[in-house]
């Protein structure tokens, strides 16, 4: 330990430093002289640990701690840590604790099996850097402050390097970018007018035996555009422990302003470091303990003020300020005075010598004494009245509609939730909310074009418009759809008589492109009586009520009850079973034979869809399929129909073969027809099931091929290019032009089952029996009678030459192993389903 210790002496000697070191097997601390001497202990060798520790300021100790614990557990990385120490002899004298800073650097020191030992290291004391470091963080708050408020720029002088950090600002101020920039001195000292240059270099030369550090300049410089321009400069040093500057940090400012009218200003330079200089920017500077306010030529100019026209009093401001705006711009002065801010920043309007109003805002910072109160304030007043009006008519765009002008969905629902709110706190009178949809609105726009369909919905939004109450809100919901909140009525009948009104309004012919246009509407009602905690709610039970009134013929008003809502309820309960019984095979088919009345046997089978519902059972067709159409997931369990029926006809078609194959119908619905890619699904089902392609028929509607024929018929062309064959679907009940028979690539017509239940009745209708057969036969096409229920029925289409029957006579629709019975009994010798 002996040499050890020569060594540490030895070193300390050459150095600055004092040594430690500490044996963690004896738990002794060697601590050198100079060490001690930084401590205040008496010399002498025996030391423990807490003879430092003791010593070391309560905030530092447990990181001190924490670097001796890593090292302790095999961290092999040396440790530096900065703390505080007080003198042993402080705390007996009792005289104010003076804390001096120390640097601690160290390491482990490990034995033969890697295990620490020794912490060894040495300390220095740094308390003079930190005091400097302390006056340049206070100076550099000093200096942000200023600039925060004149928007000057920054600059950084590494003296040792002599390399300079430009701010942003400070670019922008030469009409430069940051990236024109490099870190030279000369960027700075180069672009100064040549008879500036030795003022400036000689003040910078003055910071080495300057005391404060401070430095202040003002000369002129080139900027980007070749124009000169005066600067106010202000910096200060940073010293090292000699006394010498090494990094001299500040700020930069524009004063040509001042500079062309130094005779008008009544301030020194540091006005312009307090406030916010811009081209576009007022400024303002505030002597608080004498009342007296300076506002710049800009300031004046802004609210077309002249010279002798504006006092030099805080008055002259407040006055023009519009009366409505004045308290809060009080207040936030009065927060930034008091220090409860940090700096002021409000927006105000004011008014023009004109009489017009603007838009401004107001940033300022206070200069305060050394208790803190303040003594000036000085900033800038920036006209944003541009902004304010974009602001506005952004904030007007978000709540109302972009084509008509009325409130939209986002505001509807704001005023229905205030009224809701106002009934439940003073139990206002009832109000009601109407919601109208325009009948067959979509139909008209694509005839006419949008263009038209627009000036049509202008049109009728101005007839609302002028068909409503004083304080009534109409909104704009979507394309076709409008609302009314109807506020403070007696009873439903108010609510109807108001619905009446829109409605007639709406009704009045338009002549649009030259074409006189008639619209009617669905209208649905909601009632506050009705009890609604939501503004949503209650706009979703008038569309609850305009949905009925549409189902129930068009052009009708409906009042929302609660069956309603149950029915709705209940709705999307079937949707969510409907979407679960796809994706868990719920769902199954059913097989109708469809007969040929000359033989006698089973010709093929129509496919029908059923649902197995785990609680309600087999549900029927009519239950779901119109609400798989409504929602799309008729296309999904179209394809499954398609698939399921072409492979079960693939096994009749094997097991029972015929010189004629059976042949399979399966319905495809318009939303099916219009959505999916049916081309593509029947190809890629031809390629994978082997059956005949004449022997797959696809059935579709008469009202489907007239939504848009030249598509249409292009598909269907498609489709039987692949030899499938088409047929048309409860013929006679729809157009049944013969011009779109001859269009369409059609191979059967299926005769509806009202026409044929009016057979065995004798009434007119029977005669339309006769005439689609033979229809069909002229057309060569085959001919398909649905729902025969009786002998009479089955004989009269056979007397008549229509080749095909299904129904209930023959056979109900069954499972595929109920079906396939038939077969097989029908291939025993003689065995038919007519009798």
């Amino acid at each position: 330990m002996g040499s050890n210790i020569d060594r540490y002496l030895l070193a300390e000697k050459a150095g600055s430093e004092g040594v430690w070191d500490w044996d963690l097997r004896t738990d002794t601390l060697y601590l050198s002289p100079r060490f001690k001497g930084f401590l205040g202990l008496p010399p002498g060798d025996a030391n423990r640990p807490r003879d430092w520790l003791s010593l070391v300021h309560a905030d530092d100790v447990e990181w001190l701690n924490a670097s001796f614990e890593a090292q302790m557990v095999g961290l092999a990385i040396p440790f530096q840590i900065e703390h505080r120490v007080r003198h042993a002899d402080a705390a007996i004298s009792g005289d104010a604790i003076e804390w001096r800073w120390l640097v601690c650097r160290g390491m482990a020191v490990m034995d033969s099996l890697g295990e620490p030992i020794r912490l060894v290291g040495s300390v220095a004391d740094i308390t003079d850097r930190k005091i400097a470091e302390q006056a340049l963080r206070k100076s550099e708050e000093r200096y942000a402050l200023a600039a925060a408020a004149s928007n000057d720029g920054l600059y950084d002088w590494d003296l040792i390097a002599n390399r300079v950090y430009y701010a942003p600002r400070w670019a922008s101020l030469l009409g430069l970018s940051a990236s024109d920039l490099s870190d030279s001195p000369e960027e700075w000292l180069g672009r100064v007018h040549p008879a500036d240059r030795p003022a400036l270099t000689t003040a910078l030369a003055a910071l080495n035996g300057s005391e404060d550090g401070a430095f202040q300049a003002e000369y002129r410089m080139r900027g980007a555009d070749g124009q000169t321009r005066w600067f106010a400069c202000r910096g200060i040093a940073a010293l090292d422990p000699m006394g010498e500057p090494v990094r001299l940090v500040g700020s930069q400012s524009d004063i040509t302003d001042r500079k062309t009218a130094e005779q008008r200003l009544r301030q020194s330079e540091e006005r312009y470091a307090l406030a916010a200089a811009g081209a576009a920017d007022g400024l303002w500077d505030w002597n608080i303990d004498n009342g007296e306010v300076y506002y710049s030529p800009r300031w004046k100019a802004m609210l077309g003020l002249d010279e002798p026209e504006v006092a030099s009093t805080i008055t002259e401001w407040f006055s023009r300020v519009v009366p409505d705006d004045l308290d809060g711009l009080r207040t936030a002065v009065n927060l930034h005075l008091t220090g409860e801010r940090n700096h002021l920043q409000h927006e105000f309007r004011i008014r023009r010598s004109d009489g017009g109003e603007s838009w401004m805002l107001v940033r300022g910072l206070a200069v305060r004494d050394d208790k803190g109160c303040a003594v000036r304030m000085a900033g800038s007043m920036t006209d944003i009245t541009a902004r304010k009006k974009a602001e506005q008519q952004l904030l007007f765009d978000a709540f109302h509609d972009a084509m008509t002008g009325l409130p939209n969905r986002t505001l509807l629902l704001d005023r229905i939730g205030q009224a809701l709110d106002r009934n439940r706190r003073a139990g206002a009178r009832q109000f009601a909310a109407i919601l109208i949809d325009l009948d067959r609105f979509k139909a008209i726009n694509d005839a006419l074009g949008s263009a038209t369909g627009d000036r049509l919905l202008k049109i009728i939004a101005k007839r609302l418009d002028n068909s409503r109450r004083v304080g009534d809100t109409l909104a704009r919901l979507s394309a076709d759809e409008f609302a009314v909140l109807l506020d403070e009525i007696d009873d439903v009948g108010d609510a109807l008589g108001a619905a009446e009104r829109m409605a007639q309004a709406i009704s009045r012919p338009v002549t649009l492109e030259g074409h006189d246009v008639v619209l009617t509407s669905s209208i649905g009602v909601a009632l506050s009586a009705t009890g609604y905690d939501r503004a949503e709610d209650m706009l979703r039970d008038a569309s609850l009520a305009m949905y009925r009134a549409k189902t129930g013929g068009r052009a009708r008003i409906d009042v929302f009850d609660s069956h309603l809502r149950r029915q709705a309820m209940a709705m999307m309960r079937t949707e969510a079973d409907l979407r679960t019984a796809l994706e868990q095979d719920q769902l199954c088919l059913y097989y109708q034979p469809i007969v040929s009345l000359r033989t006698g046997q089973i010709a093929g089978f129509e496919a029908l869809m059923r649902w197995n519902h785990p609680d309600r059972g087999l549900v029927p067709p009519n239950d779901f399929i119109p609400l798989a159409e409504e929602t799309g997931l008729i296309v999904p369990m179209g394809r499954w129909a398609l698939q399921v029926a072409t492979r079960q006809l693939q096994v009749w078609q094997e097991r029972f073969p015929r010189p004629t194959p059976l042949f399979m119908s399966v319905n495809v619905s318009s939303r099916q027809f219009r959505d999916d890619d049916l081309v593509q699904v029947v190809g890629d089902l031809l390629a994978a099931i082997p059956i005949p392609p004449s022997s797959l028929k696809l059935e579709l509607t008469e009202s489907l091929l007239m939504a848009d024929p030249e598509k249409y018929e292009a598909v269907m062309r498609r489709i039987r290019d692949m030899d499938v064959r088409l047929s048309i679907d409860d013929f006679g009940t729809g157009y049944s032009s013969l011009a779109y028979l001859h269009r369409f690539p059609v191979d059967t017509l299926k005769i509806d089952r009202s026409f044929v239940q009016a057979i065995a009745s004798g009434q007119g209708n029977a005669a339309i029996v006769h005439v689609i057969s033979t229809l069909a036969t002229i057309l060569n096409m085959d001919a398909i009678a649905e729902g025969v229920e009786t002998a009479e029925e089955a004989g009269y289409l056979s007397d008549i030459m229509c080749k095909y029957a299904q129904g209930y006579h023959f056979a109900r629709p069954a499972p595929p192993d109920v079906a396939e019975r038939l077969l097989a009994a029908e291939a025993a010798p003689g065995v038919a389903l007519i009798p």
